[in-house]
């Protein structure tokens, strides 16, 4: 009924192939690189990690889950939403994106906009993770009143999420999420038409920029 995934969703989905007998098999793929590396390194990373969704595809998994969940002192993350979208474009020119379902856990989707986005540009599901562990360390602090702990508070910004994604699609006369995911309704502010043309496909791009 919406995408948010919460932690145990989350690890049914990255242990998918026990669940479900080996019809369903789920593939990591990391979107952190060394910090030492620079920021030239950005685009190779975008090629290996589409390369890598599309050998992962014709190996048979169904499930790829875009992390930056490995990010440290020493790694720092590719923005989701641009390795979701750089992912979703390749499988969807190599005629593959059919074959499998993009789930994205990120520490950067926090509000409404956000999950609309990657939802936008190809995420059937998202699992904001550092959302939830603030929320579970301020319940914990007892911030959030003596009724609410860190599972209530989850469960209601997932409600809360939901609630705002369907007044997005609706707004747009989109009536399901399915419909929703990878139907790239944004323009881009700010970005050069080059970028936007290899990454963001599709998309338009009237005020240029970086």
């Amino acid at each position: 009924s919406q995408p948010v995934l919460d932690f145990e969703q989350m690890e049914t989905i990255r242990n998918i192939e026990r669940y479900t007998d080996g019809k369903f098999k789920s593939f990591e793929i990391d979107i952190t690189y060394p910090v030492a590396w620079g920021k030239e390194a950005i685009e190779a990373r975008l090629a290996s990690l589409a390369a890598q969704a599309e050998d992962a595809v014709r190996a048979g998994y169904t499930i790829i889950i875009v992390s930056d969940r490995r990010i440290d002192a020493e790694h720092v993350a590719i923005p989701a939403l641009l390795a979701l979208s750089a992912i979703h474009q390749h499988l969807v020119n190599k005629g593959l994106r059919t074959s499998t379902g993009l789930v994205v856990e990120t520490g950067s989707a926090r509000e409404v906009h956000f999950f609309a986005l990657l939802g936008g540009y190809g995420a059937e599901a998202v699992h904001p993770y550092l959302a939830f562990e603030t929320l579970i360390e301020i319940a914990e602090n007892g911030k959030l009143g003596a009724e609410t702990d860190g599972k209530k508070a989850c469960k209601n910004f997932i409600k809360a999420i939901g609630k705002g994604l369907r007044k997005v699609m609706s707004k747009m006369g989109i009536s399901t999420y399915m419909s929703y995911t990878g139907a790239q309704i944004f323009e881009a502010v700010g970005l050069a038409q080059p970028l936007v043309d290899k990454y963001f496909t599709g998309t338009t791009s009237s005020v240029q920029g970086i």
